[in-house]
């Protein structure tokens, strides 16, 4: 038989199933719309940057641009760029620094304050770093370095806290650490300006050989890879990584800076 249409009046409408407003004025349905979009905006604003935003990426306060410092002439722009690496880079005020009788310049980043000073016939124990000076080390002892080798930082095989022994005045030490190390006490760091020669560089006697092959130049000087390299004096590389970057800044000046664990008598 066909099927039977019944028509539904609005009273069995509303009571079958889940309650539905489907009988609410357009005027109220507006007004309910509206209400939740305030609702919904005003949970977002509520909540801290943390809950809204993913750490790290919260934009910066309002003024936190850097305001750029304009400049009308190559001169005025070259000052301003002088100041400021300047203040990025500070240099050590010339009476800090230090001379010994060999020439080797220094000055104390920290004076020690121990009771027994380094002298002849003492043992060192001490950690450091040898540093390739950078480009805005104009004085040879302040401003930025990269460190080639060290002892007691954890940066190459040893541990940090280590430490290594410096017998003062046997000849064993770099002649630039052995002389400006002197006068030293427990506690102290220095900063040592290493000249070549006064550091790992052999004597160009000692190392260069003269050739008289015309195919080259006549009367030529040549040097082996590492022949000028005086790899026994103290302090040294540990490895061979740390070798093979001092092997290419060994003919340079050098910065060493040392800081002193303790002093004991040979």
């Amino acid at each position: 038989s066909p099927p039977v249409h019944r028509a539904l009046s609005s009273a069995s409408w509303r009571h079958t199933g889940p309650r539905i407003i489907a009988n609410v004025d357009a005027p109220r349905r507006l007004a309910l719309a509206r209400f939740a979009t305030v609702a919904a905006g005003a949970a977002i604003t509520s909540a801290t940057s943390a809950d809204a935003l993913v750490k790290g990426s919260t934009p910066p306060p309002k003024g936190a641009k850097r305001e750029r410092q304009a400049c009308s002439s190559v001169d005025e722009c070259r000052e301003l760029g002088d100041a400021r690496e300047a203040s990025l880079f500070e240099e050590i005020d010339a009476s800090a620094i230090k001379v010994t009788s060999d020439g080797d310049r220094f000055f104390d980043m920290t004076v020690g304050t121990g009771g027994v000073e380094v002298r002849a016939n003492t043992v060192a124990s001490v950690r450091y770093r040898v540093l390739r000076q950078g480009k805005r080390s104009r004085d040879g002892l302040s401003g930025e370095a990269s460190p080639i080798f060290s002892v007691g930082y954890g940066e190459d095989d040893d541990k940090v806290g280590d430490t290594i022994d410096l017998e003062i005045g046997s000849g064993q030490v770099a002649p630039a650490l052995d002389a400006a190390l002197r006068g030293m006490k427990p506690g102290g760091r220095r900063r040592i300006n290493v000249r070549p020669e006064r550091g790992w560089k052999l004597p160009d006697a000692q190392c260069l050989t003269t050739i008289t092959d015309v195919t080259i130049v006549p009367t030529t000087r040549v040097q082996e890879n590492d022949a000028c390299f005086a790899d026994n004096r103290l302090p040294s590389p540990s490895n061979f990584a740390a070798k093979r970057r001092m092997l290419r800044r060994y003919d340079e000046s050098l910065i060493a800076d040392v800081e002193l664990v303790g002093v004991r008598t040979l």
